[in-house]
């Protein structure tokens, strides 16, 4: 998200109806079963397709309340892929994305509303240094739905066309007429489909089982000794090797799950302590309040997380419904 496209959010979660707020409302999008996929016409017949592998983002849905349904989501530009490694460097390079100064390709929403049997989601669209107003229809909503491994999932397919110049996507080398026909079409065909999940706390335990990592070495100090046994365990790993903000901040997710909110916000105000730089720290604390009830916190803390990252969609999104 660049300066502009934060100043521009910061404006449009002042001005947005106040909601209730409610965290279990909020899904973080999971790469595995999610994608971005493009298509565009050469020489006036052939198909060229790619994707991007990389992005991340949230969708907040209220099956009881479409309204309050909105998304979030980044995608990194040097994740671009159309199975051509020369083409790949040529499309990251100033003659499209420039992906060295404009990582990013950002969306945020501003309003959903059904329509027919589907969804209209219209919101900001930010490529390089031009952000537009955009219109799309989604797949129809089929709720909040279980996996087979029991963890809860929404899922957002649809696509949208866009012109690439307009966002300053030139490719002027591959902009020239020949017999007739432009080499590569300005529209551009994007689809994707956009997976939220919650993880549930069987599942989650699954990141933490091995102790040989700082966090499932943290969770099996805790199981046996409480909070101190949990401390006393990070301060021995920060001697012995290099560690980060994950180690505390996936422990305090899981007692999260637990429900054990109190020993969770001890958990992340210590990581809090020891990473004041990290905006995942702040994420965290941002969701422990709300799980508390304490709103005003929680949109502290999530302001906080986006102030130290504008690419923290997570906080991006929790924050357009904590008004």
């Amino acid at each position: 998200m660049n300066k502009l496209t934060f100043i521009l959010f910061l404006g449009l979660i002042n001005l947005l109806p106040a909601q209730n707020f409610n965290i279990d409302h909020l899904y973080p999008i999971e790469g595995m079963h999610s994608f971005f996929e493009f298509e565009t016409t050469y020489m006036g017949y052939a198909k060229v397709r790619g994707n991007f592998e990389n992005f991340y983002g949230s969708i907040y849905y209220n099956p009881e309340s479409l309204s309050q349904t909105s998304v979030s989501f980044q995608i990194e530009v040097e994740s671009i892929d159309t199975n051509n490694d020369w083409r790949d460097r040529d499309l990251k390079s100033d003659n499209w994305f420039l992906a060295e100064q404009y990582p990013h390709i950002t969306f945020t929403s501003t309003r959903v509303e059904a329509e027919g049997k589907g969804l209209r989601v219209k919101g900001n669209l930010t490529v390089k240094e031009t952000t537009k107003r955009i219109s799309f229809l989604i797949a129809p909503a089929v709720g909040v739905i279980e996996d087979m491994r029991g963890d809860h999932q929404v899922i957002f397919t649809g696509s949208y066309t866009l012109n690439r110049k307009e966002y300053g996507v030139m490719g002027d080398n591959w902009s020239q007429v020949k017999e007739g026909i432009v080499t590569l079409s300005d529209e551009v065909k994007v689809s994707f489909s956009l997976l939220g999940k919650q993880i549930k706390e069987d599942n989650f335990k699954n990141f933490l089982r091995n102790e040989n990592r700082p966090p499932g070495a943290i969770y099996a100090a805790y199981k046996i000794e409480g909070l101190s046994g949990a401390f006393n365990r990070f301060e021995a790993l920060k001697k012995e090797t290099e560690i980060n903000a994950n180690a505390l901040n996936m422990v305090g997710y899981m007692l999260m799950k637990q429900q054990k909110y109190e020993e969770a916000l001890s958990l992340m105000q210590r990581n809090q302590a020891e990473f004041p730089e990290e905006a995942n720290v702040y994420d965290s604390l941002g969701e422990v309040y709300a799980r508390m009830g304490n709103l005003p916190e929680s949109k502290k803390h999530y302001r906080k997380a986006l102030e130290l990252d504008p690419n923290n969609m997570n906080a991006a999104e929790a924050l357009k419904h904590l008004n």
